[in-house]
């Protein structure tokens, strides 16, 4: 499905030389990096395992239990990035808001999937009419998280959160120099 577009926006590249630093009670830029992307890898590592079950087994009921699963997936996801906080960067609490306002969004379009799935149609129209809404609220996903992504790496001019993602060893899957 939209496994590998959502992989592809999970964490920002470009290059810097700047150092992140904690200051007291705060989180470095670095271990930031590495909060929002071991929670990004995942969500993506329980998406491709839902993928493999639904493939393998394609039916209504088999939609449904997928569709609770990228919802629950989804649910950790975003509790993940809320908790979070803010990294200590000159542009922190633009990011902290960029990556609530995604997993507000990831949070709207799972309860928009449910209520879709819900009222769907038994028989095969109610499968493909599933399918269809799976796969158009994973694509929703793959460019929220690609405009997140974008975002972060526009954020703080002098790169602090660029160098972030490029240090951090979550990211190395991500990130692209």
């Amino acid at each position: 499905m939209a496994v590998l577009a959502l992989s592809a926006a999970a964490c920002g590249g470009g290059g810097s030389n700047t150092t992140t630093s904690t200051t007291a009670g705060g989180t470095s830029a670095e271990q930031w990096a590495n909060g929002v992307c071991s929670s990004f890898t995942t969500w993506k590592k329980s998406l491709e395992s839902i993928q493999t079950s639904v493939t393998s087994q394609p039916s209504k009921s088999q939609l449904q239990k997928a569709a609770q699963q990228i919802e629950n997936a989804t649910e950790t996801l975003a509790q993940s990035l809320k908790q979070l906080g803010r990294p200590e960067t000159a542009q922190g609490e633009a990011a902290k808001k960029n990556l609530d306002a995604l997993a507000n969004t990831l949070q709207t379009g799972m309860s928009q999937l449910k209520t879709t799935l819900n009222n769907a149609p038994s028989g095969a129209a109610g499968v493909l009419a599933q399918i269809s809404a799976l796969t158009a609220t994973l694509t929703t996903m793959a460019n929220k998280l690609k405009l997140a992504g974008a975002n972060l790496n526009n954020f703080a001019p002098s790169g602090e959160l660029k160098h972030a993602f490029q240090q951090a060893s979550a990211c190395r899957q991500y990130v692209h120099s």
